[in-house]
């Protein structure tokens, strides 16, 4: 371990399936940044978020507790919401590094309250950058238009190109405003955290070109989950199949190639951070993170964007850390981790004051090549939301196979070796009772540990699939 604390640079794309990037196999996207920082650093390729809501993930990250215990459950922007700001009473990070001595810079995307900044969470400077939250600027043409509408703003295309410089684009410029940060740094004695978020690839995907018509639909092949029939599926999923429904691949494929292309737009953008670090003389003393709040559907189940169900497409998450010569370049690491476990990571590498209770757990152990005792053999997450279509999930994920609780029913069992794709719900399959009563047992004990409010609500149900028929 090198002596000196190390600067930490955090970034967060938004709404990041994790098979997006090169270096966790995808044949198509290219995302040369993030499998250069995969190459020199370690690659966690079973990592999962808590939550596929952008405000309850993000709090998460935060605090290190589940939404359940954090309280933002729903997305802070949303019309009917109980908790539109985070608690100010919980711990989270930012301040902690704050008084471990670190300078706290937040650029971009926030997405954790309706009029609290970073600047009320510890953060010493806050740059939102320039843009949007979801639509493109009012005035600015749109070129190229999907025919895939946006069902709540059917005037609004789901992609397009905008005739505009690329130096004109949101995320291009936040990546600058982080750049800047970071020159301001080279003249400072403390260490530093930056957090750099990303708008994209969350939809609208409106690009500037290369980008708009980088990826041709017709050179993208079906996910093997398309044409899911969805048989016994809870209200959650059949109302996202009316609401984002895609009947034939080449509507769907049209959205997957601009969702590409703006993945390959934000790893662009992370280039360009990545190689400031090494121009202004920081790489060897940073420890850099990349991570997204959550995935993306993207035809998956021939269901576009995100919404109540617990599919991998949503959940699993990218995740990369690089700090040269104390992470082992090249690295894999198949535990399974979850999104809370950063915020506990941070404060241990940073050498901060640590905040007993929280959900997450620290990936030091794991970074630095050791073996972490007991570590975890299942994750846990959660659907909250209460908007149109929402139900609730309880989601208990092993290394084989996945439960799924819903409010209403039916609740879900996959096999994920038999059935990676989670087609066949085995619920009600006499051969994996036993498994299905495993899961059962191990849910009930995560909700019970972590004081999940709705641990009763569920209690004769989890109890009926641990004793079986």
């Amino acid at each position: 371990m090198k002596s000196r604390r190390p600067h930490i640079l955090l970034l967060c794309s938004d709404q990041q399936r994790f098979d997006t990037l090169g270096a966790n196999g995808n044949p198509v996207c290219q995302t040369p940044s993030l499998d250069r920082l995969a190459a020199e650093g370690m690659n966690f390729s079973r990592a999962f978020t808590v939550s596929s809501l952008c405000s309850p993930a993000r709090a998460s990250l935060l605090t290190g507790l589940y939404p359940h215990n954090h309280g933002m459950t729903d997305n802070c922007n949303a019309r009917q919401v109980q908790q539109r700001e985070l608690p100010h009473r919980l711990d989270v990070f930012p301040r902690l590094l704050q008084t471990a001595g670190y300078r706290c810079s937040y650029v971009g995307k926030w997405h954790l309250g309706q009029d609290q900044t970073p600047l009320d969470w510890g953060f010493d400077e806050y740059v939102p950058g320039p843009g949007w939250h979801e639509w493109w600027p009012e005035g600015v043409r749109l070129e190229q238009e999907s025919a895939f509408r946006l069902p709540y703003a059917p005037e609004k295309p789901l992609a397009a190109r905008v005739p505009l410089p690329l130096t004109d684009y949101p995320d291009y410029q936040r990546a600058s405003a982080a750049i800047s940060v970071m020159e301001e740094y080279t003249e400072r004695a403390e260490p530093f955290f930056l957090r750099l978020d990303f708008f994209g690839p969350h939809y609208p995907h409106y690009l500037p070109e290369p980008y708009a018509s980088q990826y041709a639909p017709s050179a993208i092949q079906p996910w093997a989950n398309f044409n899911d029939p969805l048989e016994q599926v809870h209200e959650g999923t059949q109302w996202l199949k009316q609401r984002w429904g895609v009947s034939e691949w080449p509507s769907a494929a049209e959205i997957v190639a601009a969702y590409y292309g703006h993945v390959t737009c934000v790893d662009d953008q992370i280039g360009r951070v990545l190689d400031a670090l090494e121009r202004l003389g920081l790489a060897e003393d940073t420890l850099v993170i990349f991570t997204s709040d959550h995935g993306d559907l993207t035809g998956a189940h021939g269901i576009l964007q995100k919404g109540a169900v617990g599919y991998d497409e949503l959940y699993r998450i990218p995740l990369i850390a690089r700090w040269p010569g104390v992470i082992e370049a090249g690295a894999q690491r198949g535990e399974l981790v979850e999104l809370s476990d950063l915020m506990p990571t941070l404060l241990e590498l940073a050498g901060a004051e640590t905040v007993p209770g929280v959900d997450g757990r620290s990936l030091g152990p794991l970074l630095l090549g050791g073996q972490a005792e007991d570590w975890r053999e299942e994750i846990f997450a959660e659907y909250l939301g209460r908007q149109n279509g929402d139900i609730v999930l309880k989601i208990l994920r092993t290394q084989t196979h996945k439960l799924v609780l819903t409010a209403s029913g039916p609740d879900e069992l996959f096999d994920l070796v038999a059935d990676p794709g989670e087609l066949e719900n085995r619920i009600d399959d006499p051969l994996s009772r036993a498994v299905l009563s495993d899961l059962a047992e191990r849910l009930a004990a995560r909700m019970a540990d972590s004081r999940d409010p709705l641990r009763d609500t569920f209690a004769t149900r989890l109890a009926h699939y641990q004793n079986g028929p």
